[in-house]
């Protein structure tokens, strides 16, 4: 299967796994999501090593070496446990269809990272095309219409939730730069399915630590495990859509691409998320929103061709 391929069905899985993520915050809190659906997506992905790979728990942890530990854990940390948990607050508070075009962001971070870390390449098209996915998505933004039509359904521009989308988006794309780094910069290759181990162990790890040093791990683990609103059902659907299937689409698609070609495609998400999000929320497709969806991707396209044109 085609990086491109691969890189799509990851966009399709992470769209689709938006709006469980979105029911689960809204119902018990971006918190206790984040925490324990990483907690949940790391005992999958150990039983399925185990049954699938044949790879013992033992090993699990032995096999990998210290840098897979160093990047992908701190990818882990960056992405999942800091950068889930603010596109996860972002979801609850703007609604998925502004959510989702902020993480067009993620393909500049990705660039920018990979330049320095990666060695790979930047030029004047590639910043052009990050300029130009700012404006799309400064445009629906500021738009008084969109706006209106999101607090029909319950959401609203709250500043804090565009911060916190804005958050959310560069950590994934320097998320998924430390995973490439981790995975393919060294002798000893690891696994995608373990690569995704180490990530999901290290960020429910830290997920645990903030939240013990916070004061809140009576207060996010009540609400899990008294599936308080139902909420349960939704955060598993999630888990499976987003860390499982989701995140190891998008190791496999980053181990045959660019990270910044692979997470632009990654950033396609809103034409997904649009048509689905009227389905689920009946919240109404703006010229506007169509517009601003249009011109963030035309900058993240840009993104995808900018070595073939120069």
């Amino acid at each position: 299967m085609s990086g491109v391929l691969i890189a799509l069905v990851t966009t399709v899985c992470w769209s689709l796994g938006i709006f469980p993520f979105t029911a689960a915050s809204k119902r018990i809190g971006a918190g206790p999501v984040n925490q324990y659906r990483l907690l949940l997506a790391w005992l999958i992905m150990s039983g399925i090593l185990f049954f699938a790979y044949s790879i013992s728990f033992a090993q699990q942890f032995s096999d990998p070496q210290l840098y897979h530990y160093v990047f992908l854990g701190a990818s882990g940390i960056v992405g999942f446990t800091i950068g889930d948990y603010c596109s996860f607050r972002s979801f609850a508070l703007l609604g998925p269809k502004l959510s989702s075009l902020y993480m067009t962001f993620a393909p500049g971070s990705a660039l920018i990272i990979g330049f320095f870390l990666l060695g790979e390449k930047i030029n004047l098209i590639g910043i052009f095309g990050i300029l130009i996915t700012i404006g799309g998505v400064i445009w629906l933004t500021l738009s008084k219409k969109d706006a209106q039509a999101a607090e029909k359904v319950g959401f609203e521009r709250d500043r804090t939730g565009i911060i916190l989308g804005i958050v959310g988006a560069l950590c994934q794309g320097a998320g998924l730069v430390l995973s490439k780094y981790g995975m393919d910069y060294y002798a000893e290759k690891l696994p995608t399915m373990h690569a995704v181990w180490i990530r999901l162990l290290f960020a429910f790890v830290a997920a645990f630590i903030v939240s013990i040093v916070a004061g809140k791990l009576i207060a996010n683990s009540k609400p899990v495990f008294k599936n308080t609103n139902n909420a349960i059902p939704y955060m598993i659907l999630g888990t499976l859509l987003g860390p499982i299937a989701g995140v190891t689409c998008s190791l496999l698609a980053i181990q045959k691409l660019e990270v910044a070609v692979a997470q632009t495609i990654f950033a396609l998400l809103p034409i997904v998320v649009f048509p689905v999000n009227l389905l689920v929320y009946k919240e109404k497709i703006t010229i506007q929103s169509i517009f601003a969806c249009l011109t963030a991707i035309l900058g993240v396209f840009l993104l995808i061709w900018r070595n073939d044109i120069l």
